[in-house]
C-alpha cells in the first residue's frame, strides 16, 4: 500500500493537484530507510541555510516509517508548494496525522538505531529515521517514536546502490496480495475517526473482507469456532516498552491483553492517546444466543419455524437438504457431478413443439412480460396477502410427519425470512439448518389478490399467451369450462388455481415427484437461478417409486420416490443405473416438463418462479382429477360429494370419447 491508495481511501486533494508530491517523499523515505538498515549514517535533521541566503525554506524532522507519518509529510510538502492553504491543513491530514505532526513538533531527539533491542518471534526491526519534508514552520530537534504501520511496509522504486542494499531493500518491497482493503483495516483497526472507517464498513457489509484484515498473532480456536486473540509474553512486552523510553503512556488497561502487537506500539508511541477498538470477546454460547436473538429480530417468521422444528422433535436436517450439502462439500460444488449412469443437457428452442415428449427449455423472449416480478415486486403489491411455507415439497399425503407442517405468514414476513437466511448462511452448511431451516412458499395469489387477479386476467383477454412460452398448446380453458358446469363450480375461480409462484431462498430442494393428475408443467424463471434434474417415466423402477391414492382412487395420485438425487451408494433402487437430463434456468428461461417425468430442483440463489400445470389432448383425461381433488380438498358435503359420484363415470366417457374436443386440439 502506498501513499497514492491513501490519498485515495481519504479522498484528498492532495492526489488529484501534486501527485509528484506523493512520490517524492515515499521515495525520500524509502532512501532514508535503506540508508539506516546497510549501516550508513543515520538520517537525521537537514541542514539549515545560512541565514542570509535568501532561502526561507525551513525543514520538519518527521518519523515516517509508518503510512500515515509519510502522509503528513506529503500534506505539508502539498502546502510548501501551494496547493493548500493553512486553514485547510488539518482537515486534510485527519485526525491520525494530525497528532503525528504535533508529536513531531513537541518530542524531543530520540535513540540511536544501535540502541533499540532486537524484536522477538523472529520480526525484523526497522531503525527510527528522519526524512526532511519542506515546510513553512521553525525547525525542531526531535523525531516522533511512533511507527504506524509494521505490517504495511514502504515501496521501494529505487534499485538498491550495492550488494549491501538488495536485503534491505527486498524487505521494504510489499507482498503482491496486499491490497486497499489490508490498509483500511489498519486504520480502522484502532480508531473510529480513521478518514477510510466508512470504506471498511462498507465492505464489512457486504462480507468482502479479505482474510488478510484478521489479527496476525497466534490465534486459538475453541471447538465452537470462536477465535481468540492470545495475549503477548512479557519478554514482548518489555521489548516494545523499551523501543519508547520517553514514552508518557501509563500502564495499559486490563484489555490489553487482546490487543496484537501492533496495538501496544501505537500505545506507547502515542503516549496512551490512541487506544484500540476492541469489543469485549463473547463466550461462545453468548456469540451463539447474540446470532439467534438479532436473527429472530430481523425475522419473526424465522423464530416461529425454528418454534415449529422444535415442536416436531427436528433434529437433523431433512434427508434431500442433508444430501445436497455433503454433495457441495465432496464435489467442490460441481452438481453435475451426480451418482447416476449419465447427465444429460435439456435441449433448448424458441418455441414448443405441438406434441411434448421430452422436456425442453425456451429461451428468453422479447417483450418479456414478467422480467420484474421479482420477490420485491409481490412484497410491494401484495405484502400484505396471506401464504403458506413448507418445510418439505411437494407434501407426502401419507408422511405428513416428515413434510412438517405448513407454516402460515404474510408474504412481507416470508420475504425478511428469506433475506436473513441468505445473508446468514449462503453456503448452504449441513449443521446450521435448525438456525436457518429452507422453507419454499408456495403461493397462489391470482384468484384472491386484486392486483394479482389484474395481472391474471389480462393474461386470460389474451388467450393464456401472455406468460405462457411461444408455440405451446394448452387445452386446458376449454375442457375446464363444461366439467365445471356439471360438478357446479366456477371455471373462473379454479383456473387461477392452476398456476403457481414458488419462492424461497438458496439451498430450498424439492423432493422427486410426478406431477398429479398427469398433468403437463411449465416453469418460468424470473428471479435468481435454479438447477432442475428430471428423469424419463420409466426410470420409475430405478427411483424405487411408489403412488399415493385415496380410498376411492378418484384422484390425487401422488408419485414421489424416497431417495436423493445427491446421495451416493443408497441402498434401496437403481438411481446410479439412471440417466439424468439437468438445465441450470436463468431468469427469464421456461422449462416445459410433459407427464410422467420424474423431477427435482435445488435453488442456487434467491429465487421466484411461476409454474401453471396445463392439459392437452395427450392427457386430457387428468382433468377431471384434477377438478375431483379440488372438491375433496374443500371439503364437500354429502350432496356435492353424491353428485361428484355420479358425474364423474360420464365424464371420463365423453373424454375417451374425445367428446369435448374439436379439429384444433
Amino acid at each position: 500500500m502506498d501513499l497514492q491508495a491513501y490519498a485515495w481511501a481519504t479522498g484528498s486533494v492532495v492526489r488529484a493537484a501534486v501527485p509528484g508530491v506523493l512520490r517524492d517523499v515515499q521515495k525520500e523515505s524509502a532512501g532514508a530507510v535503506q540508508a539506516a538498515a546497510s549501516g550508513r549514517d543515520e538520517l537525521s535533521h537537514t541542514e539549515k541555510p545560512a541565514s542570509g541566503e535568501g532561502n526561507n525554506d525551513t525543514r520538519l524532522p518527521l518519523q515516517a516509517q509508518g503510512l500515515v507519518s509519510l502522509w503528513a509529510a506529503a500534506v505539508q510538502a502539498a502546502q510548501a508548494e501551494g496547493v493548500l492553504e493553512e486553514e485547510e491543513v488539518d482537515d486534510e491530514l485527519g485526525p491520525i496525522a494530525r497528532e503525528i505532526v504535533r508529536a513531531a513538533k513537541n518530542a524531543g531527539p530520540g535513540p540511536p538505531c544501535d540502541s533499540i533491542p532486537e524484536e522477538e518471534d523472529g520480526d525484523e526491526e526497522a531503525c527510527n529515521t528522519v526524512v526532511p519534508v519542506p515546510g513553512d514552520t521553525k525547525t525542531t530537534s526531535g523525531y516522533l517514536a511512533l511507527e504506524v504501520s509494521i505490517a504495511e511496509p514502504i515501496a521501494v522504486d529505487s534499485e538498491p546502490a550495492d550488494a549491501s542494499d538488495v536485503h534491505a531493500a527486498e524487505a521494504l518491497v510489499p507482498a503482491e496480495t496486499a491490497g486497499e482493503k489490508d490498509f483500511l483495516g489498519l486504520l480502522t483497526a484502532w480508531s473510529d475517526e480513521a478518514p477510510a472507517s466508512r470504506f471498511l464498513q462498507q465492505a464489512r457489509s457486504e462480507d468482502r473482507v479479505s482474510k488478510s484484515l484478521r489479527p496476525k498473532q497466534p490465534i486459538e480456536t475453541s471447538m465452537t469456532g470462536i477465535r481468540r486473540q492470545r495475549p503477548l509474553k512479557k519478554t514482548a512486552l518489555d521489548s516494545i516498552r523499551a523501543r519508547f523510553p520517553n514514552s508518557r503512556a501509563p500502564t495499559p488497561p486490563p484489555s490489553s491483553t487482546r490487543w496484537t502487537r501492533q496495538d501496544m506500539e501505537i500505545y506507547f508511541g502515542s503516549d496512551g492517546l490512541l487506544q484500540p477498538r476492541i469489543e469485549p470477546q463473547p463466550t461462545s454460547k453468548e456469540a451463539l444466543a447474540a446470532e439467534m436473538r438479532e436473527a429472530t429480530q430481523a425475522s419473526s417468521l424465522l423464530g416461529e419455524m425454528r418454534m415449529c422444528l422444535a415442536e416436531e422433535k427436528v433434529s437433523h436436517a431433512p434427508s434431500e437438504y442433508a444430501a445436497f450439502c455433503q454433495h457441495l462439500l465432496a464435489n467442490s460444488g460441481d452438481l453435475r457431478k451426480l451418482p447416476v449412469a449419465e447427465v444429460a443437457q435439456v435441449d433448448r428452442a424458441k418455441a414448443a413443439p405441438e406434441v411434448l415428449k421430452v422436456p425442453l427449455v425456451i429461451e428468453i423472449r422479447r417483450g418479456w412480460k414478467m422480467k420484474s416480478w421479482g420477490m420485491s415486486f409481490w412484497c410491494y403489491e401484495c405484502g400484505e396477502a396471506p401464504c403458506e411455507a413448507l418445510r418439505r415439497y411437494p407434501p407426502r399425503p401419507k408422511d405428513r410427519e416428515s413434510s412438517g407442517r405448513p407454516i402460515c405468514s404474510k408474504l412481507d414476513d416470508f420475504s425478511k425470512y428469506v433475506r436473513v437466511v441468505a445473508d446468514m448462511d449462503p453456503q448452504c452448511v449441513e449443521d446450521n439448518y435448525l438456525a436457518y431451516p429452507r422453507f419454499v412458499c408456495t403461493w397462489s395469489p391470482f384468484g384472491s389478490v386484486p392486483k394479482a387477479q389484474k395481472l391474471w386476467e389480462q393474461d386470460w383477454n389474451a388467450r393464456r399467451k401472455l406468460w405462457a412460452p411461444p408455440g405451446l398448446k394448452d387445452c386446458s380453458a376449454k375442457w375446464f369450462e363444461p366439467c365445471c358446469q356439471r360438478l357446479g363450480l366456477d371455471p373462473m375461480a379454479e383456473l387461477p388455481l392452476l398456476d403457481q409462484l414458488q419462492l424461497g431462498p438458496p439451498g430450498c430442494v424439492t423432493r422427486l415427484h410426478v406431477e398429479n393428475n398427469s398433468a403437463h408443467v411449465w416453469h418460468t424463471q424470473i428471479q435468481g437461478r435454479r438447477m432442475f434434474a428430471l428423469l424419463a417415466p420409466q426410470e420409475g423402477a430405478n427411483l424405487n417409486s411408489h403412488q399415493e391414492e385415496d380410498a376411492q382412487g378418484l384422484h390425487e395420485k401422488n408419485m414421489s420416490s424416497p431417495l436423493d438425487l445427491f446421495r451416493p451408494g443408497q441402498k434401496h433402487g437403481k438411481l446410479h443405473e439412471s440417466r439424468v437430463h439437468m438445465v441450470l434456468l436463468e431468469p427469464g428461461e421456461t422449462l416445459v416438463v410433459p407427464c410422467g417425468w420424474w423431477q427435482c430442483s435445488v435453488a442456487l440463489e434467491t429465487f421466484t418462479t411461476l409454474s401453471r400445470r396445463f392439459w392437452n389432448r395427450s392427457n386430457r383425461l387428468g382433468v377431471i382429477d384434477q377438478l375431483a381433488s379440488h372438491v375433496e380438498a374443500q371439503g364437500a358435503g354429502p350432496a356435492q360429494r353424491s353428485r361428484l359420484a355420479s358425474q364423474l363415470p360420464e365424464l371420463r366417457e365423453l373424454f375417451r370419447q374425445d367428446g369435448f374436443s374439436s379439429g384444433d386440439d
